[in-house]
């Protein structure tokens, strides 16, 4: 008795190939973007000569707290090394200070002491026995600078990725692979390319739209769900430019509250500071705009599966009611993830006096406030628009897996 196979493997559609033939056009444009805007070595960042004297220049020395003591203030051997542990040139004098002596780990003076000095005033670090600490040098003599963070961030970083990978499996190590993308990404173009004066609007977005291309695939397969929330994704990207630059033009922007802007001006004094904060908020809206895109288009993928029959528009319809939900939760997502960055500088203008609306209405209140406004509605945008895309090419034969599913016959 013959067999007979059924082939499952369709024609694409003309939204398929619109869709095809629209991903092809961003990702043309996106490796021409890649050229030409690709920082090259010989062109080297305008600094200002302050920068030198700032704390973040120079290579930072690792050392080892030894013990502390009481000590006088303002002590001649302060930051000043010495091949034995320095003693206490002061000892009858009133001990209103704490000194820390520390052993040099590493760098030109490894071997040597010295002795920082603590005069208990808010915000200096307290320092105990054994701690690990970075210390700057400068005209001669150190100082405290930093706790050695790398041995405890490190055992926190991989405690992550063992939880990811063994909860996502081969999805979740992908998806390890993809968040190293995006940050060679914006380690090796997006930041050099910035201090060397490229545009940071085009800059921004062609580094989204390279992380969208690359990611997407990789992480959730080469197959129509993949192509539908790419292409809602990049949609999604201008949009969010178009509506972060119209915010940062109509309400006059300066990005100066933020005291990282007000170093930048101090030290690289010719990049563009409200450019700056629009490559942010695209940035920034990168991770919530693919979390959204993917969710959708995974529902309109499991409707077709389970009913291969349904209409572009009940498919479209079924999952907009997943989607309502997640706009819900996504923008309590995007305004909280800012209102917490922003609390230090909430708990400051609280206490200022001013009414709440010439608060809220301040440079720095105003620029975190548009950074959820704009991310929420460039969601609203991208979840309807990703689902109508998902609805017309889902592909009925399509599987959730890793594996290619895009055929043209």
């Amino acid at each position: 008795m013959a067999k007979h196979h059924k082939n499952t493997t369709q024609r694409w559609s003309t939204p398929q190939w619109v869709l095809a033939i629209g991903l092809a056009v961003f990702a043309i444009a996106t490796l021409a973007g890649l050229v030409v805007q690709w920082p090259h070595s010989s062109e080297e960042p305008k600094i200002t000569p302050a920068y030198q004297n700032s704390g973040y220049a120079g290579p930072l020395t690792n050392g080892e707290v030894l013990f502390t003591r009481p000590a006088k203030c303002g002590a001649t051997e302060i930051g000043v090394t010495s091949e034995a542990i320095p003693e206490d040139k002061n000892p009858f004098a009133e001990k209103h200070c704490t000194q820390v002596i520390v052993r040099l780990t590493d760098g030109a003076d490894e071997g040597t002491y010295t002795a920082l000095e603590s005069r208990h005033m808010p915000g200096e670090p307290e320092l105990h026995e054994g701690d690990s600490i970075k210390l700057i040098h400068s005209h001669g003599t150190y100082a405290f600078q930093d706790y050695d963070r790398t041995g405890p961030l490190w055992a926190w970083v991989l405690a992550t990725i063992v939880l990811i990978i063994a909860v996502g499996r081969w999805r979740g190590l992908r998806a390890l692979v993809g968040l190293a993308i995006t940050m060679v990404m914006i380690l090796a173009f997006l930041l050099p390319a910035l201090l060397r004066g490229g545009s940071p609007l085009w800059l921004a977005v062609t580094t989204a739209a390279t992380v969208i291309l690359l990611v997407v695939f990789l992480v959730h397969g080469v197959n129509w769900k993949s192509a539908a929330a790419m292409g809602g994704s990049l949609v999604a990207v201008a949009i969010a430019t178009a509506l972060s630059g119209l915010a940062i033009d109509s309400t006059s922007l300066r990005g100066l509250g933020d005291e990282s802007n007000l170093q930048i001006l101090l030290y690289l004094p010719e990049l563009d500071i409200t450019g700056l904060m629009l490559a942010g908020m695209i940035i920034g809206a990168l991770g919530v705009l693919n979390d959204a895109t993917i969710a959708q288009a995974s529902t309109i993928t499991e409707l077709k599966r389970a009913e291969p029959d349904a209409s572009s528009w009940q498919l479209f319809r079924n999952a907009m009611r997943v989607g309502e939900d997640h706009i819900a939760s996504m923008v309590y997502t995007l305004v909280l993830g800012y209102a917490g960055v922003a609390i230090p500088m909430m708990l400051l203008l609280s206490i200022s006096g001013r009414p709440i609306e010439q608060v809220l209405t301040s440079d720095v209140m105003a620029t975190e406030l548009l950074r959820s406004v704009t991310g929420a509605i460039a969601l609203l945008l991208a979840i309807p628009l990703t689902t109508a895309i998902a609805a017309v090419t889902a592909d009925p034969n399509s599987r959730d897996s890793g594996h290619a599913h895009i055929h043209s016959h």
